[in-house]
């Protein structure tokens, strides 16, 4: 009668093991992702205020990023950003605005 018993717990627990080591995996690897992208914002920036329509090149400041970043690299740095400076973190939601406005000129660049 136990056997039954001690063979599910033993199931049990190889899945959620296995369960647990898919996801550091899977952590370890989009860790990478985000170590890739390094911020580019500099005083000048910040002086000279935001163009009243955004070009591509402001776009690519704002998220750090070059002008033929790849929409993955897009993603990725405007997730980080949002992350820091979301309205609902205590973060600007003009700046936020302002993030996810530079997301979609690069993506529909």
């Amino acid at each position: 009668m136990a056997t039954p018993i001690i063979i599910g717990a033993t199931i049990a627990g190889i899945a959620y093991s296995s369960r647990f080591v898919l996801r550091v995996i899977q952590r370890a690897k989009s860790k990478q992702l985000f170590e890739v992208v390094t911020p580019a914002f500099t005083v000048e920036t910040i002086e000279d205020g935001f163009e009243s329509k955004m070009s591509v090149a402001e776009a690519a400041n704002i998220l750090g990023l070059k002008k033929e970043s790849t929409k993955e690299e897009i993603k990725i740095r405007h997730k980080l950003l949002m992350i820091k400076n979301h309205p609902d973190k205590g973060g600007s939601s003009y700046l936020a605005t302002k993030i996810n406005e530079a997301r979609n000129v690069l993506n529909t660049k």
